[in-house]
């Protein structure tokens, strides 16, 4: 089960990424800042290219790493813009993956050639190695006492000193001020006097720090579900776990007004304490495996799992209710899914060198600890050690300090940001998209989205073509301008142009319940 809850979390942050990573069919580095673009093989419509960048940018004359870029041009060079950066997020996610696979509005393809990269130490630019036994040793209970911190500490640390063995000197060069100077040296290669942006969920991040270091070459830049970096520790983990609770709470009051859905007309509340109870006292057997005794973990880490991207009310209520009578599927499915086959020794995880070089998210002892994530159950009532609060164990043992540790953002660009946030995001909360904004002040403009899910481009037409309009004539929408929500999955037909992004909100389906991943990440 361990290995199996981790292979899929692996499978989740690289989003599709392979160990052998794949190249252009000729391209290569240039250090002149040219890019060679040629076919790529995994499909030939689309354009693949590499460029080289410094491995660390306050050292330009040192060692050297490829990015790895693909391009998808302007389906009508007569109204071409220019390029179109594009970012999934993560940390951890494939540019390249989105720009070939992932689907962007008719009007966008038009005017802008779609550029994606890999940021380094990602997929196929120089990606960040670890040994899956390391993973593996990482704790997932929650750490309450002194020697659960050791633990932790001492299992992150050692996952840290791997991944930088296997990986070389970029491990230690992943924040995300190398990478917007990465993006910078894209924008100047493709021909670009501005940068055009498009940056979703830790993208975001990517986003709100090239305006602040280059303000003068802001063309239109999008952060959509918006990163608050000025967090600290405790408020890292106390406004992740708020925004879960908001999810959880509209999961409850959107089942009590659905007659479709398995809990309607009963007190969910009471119905959800009642499941937590039972697996706390290791009596919520899998209906499909009764040797496997379901845990408060994977009862909290499925419904955040099935509102992350869409409102899976329906679907949640069905299988709480299912699990709580114990019915089964049948035999056959957990056998299939112990019967995975074993993961590679060596995989790609850049998640936790990015977070632990751009936040400093540690505690000194486990009281301090204890003392954060007391705050942060305090706003999760419902959600027991509440996941998403918990991200930073995994710098606990980090051994350096962030290189890129959260502030306060100094924006000085004359062309306006572009935030979109959903009202109710259980990974990048609406409390992050107004810390955000507020930051910016005069210098961006936020829309939001008024319905659920993590990713608005792609859900509703009302936001896609103020963020189309946005890039392509940089007509900022008016202050405080809001679109309505689309209707949770089952319930009724979604308004407007339906999500079509292959890696957003549409592609995501329902996660089973012990399919579930072991460790959080804002991909899930």
């Amino acid at each position: 089960m361990r290995r199996k809850l981790i292979r899929r979390l692996l499978a989740g942050v690289t989003v599709g990424v392979v160990l052998a990573p794949l190249a252009p069919s000729s391209g290569s580095a240039s250090p002149s800042g040219d890019v060679a673009w040629t076919p790529c093989e995994q499909d030939a419509s689309a354009l693949c290219g590499t460029l080289e960048v410094p491995v660390d940018w306050a050292d330009p004359g040192g060692p050297t790493i490829e990015l790895a870029l693909a391009k998808r041009p302007a389906t009508d060079p007569a109204v071409r813009r220019g390029s179109l950066l594009v970012n999934p997020g993560g940390p951890g996610g494939s540019g390249v993956d989105s720009a070939l696979w992932a689907t962007y509005g008719d009007e966008l393809r038009r005017h802008f050639d779609i550029v994606g990269f890999d940021p380094r130490g990602v997929a196929r630019s120089s990606p960040i190695m670890c040994t899956l036994d390391r993973i593996n040793d990482l704790p997932v209970e929650p750490i309450k006492t002194s020697s659960a911190f050791s633990r932790m500490v001492s299992a992150s640390r050692a996952l840290a000193d791997d991944c930088r063995a296997n990986s070389g000197p970029v491990f230690d060069h992943v924040d995300t001020l190398q990478v917007i100077q990465d993006i910078d040296a894209i924008r100047a290669a493709v021909g670009d006097a501005k940068l055009n942006f498009l940056g979703m969920s830790y993208g975001t991040l990517m986003a709100q720090q090239y305006a602040e270091m280059y303000p003068g070459r802001v063309g239109a830049i999008v952060a959509d579900s918006v990163m608050d970096h000025s967090q600290d520790a405790r408020g890292f983990a106390v406004t992740q776990a708020a925004t879960g609770q908001d999810s959880f709470n509209e999961f409850v009051a959107g089942c009590s007004r659905l007659p479709q859905c398995a809990l309607y007309g009963r007190d969910i509340r009471q119905f959800w304490q009642r499941l937590l109870d039972r697996a706390a006292r290791g009596e919520l057997p899998d209906p499909d495996d009764h040797s496997y005794k379901i845990t408060q973990r994977d009862l909290v880490n499925f419904v955040l799992g099935n509102l992350n991207y869409q409102p899976y009310w329906l679907e949640i209520a069905a299988e709480l209710e299912r699990v709580d009578a114990g019915r089964p599927w049948g035999t056959s499915a957990a056998v299939a899914r112990e019967a995975a086959d074993e993961p590679p020794v060596v995989v790609p995880f850049a998640y936790q060198a990015v977070l632990c070089q751009d936040w400093n998210l540690k505690a000194r002892d486990v009281t301090q600890w204890r003392s954060i994530l007391a705050e942060a159950q305090r706003a999760a009532p419902d959600l027991p050690n509440p996941p998403r609060a918990s991200v930073g164990a995994i710098c606990l043992g980090w051994p350096t300090p962030a290189n890129n540790p959260q502030r306060r953002i100094n924006p000085t660009n004359g062309s306006k940001l572009l935030l979109v946030n959903s009202l109710h995001d259980p990974a990048t909360g609406y409390n992050w998209a107004l810390g955000a904004a507020d930051q910016f002040g005069d210098h961006a403009e936020l829309l939001t989205y008024e319905g659920w899910g993590h990713i608005v481009y792609g859900r509703v037409s009302c936001a896609d073509e103020a963020i189309e309009t946005y890039l392509i004539d940089r007509v900022v929408p008016a202050e405080g301008t809001r679109c309505a929500a689309a209707p949770p999955p089952g319930t009724t037909s979604a308004r407007g142009r339906a999500p079509s992004q292959e890696s957003g909100p549409a592609a995501q389906p329902p996660v089973p319940l012990r399919g579930a991943p072991s460790l959080p990440t804002w991909l899930f």
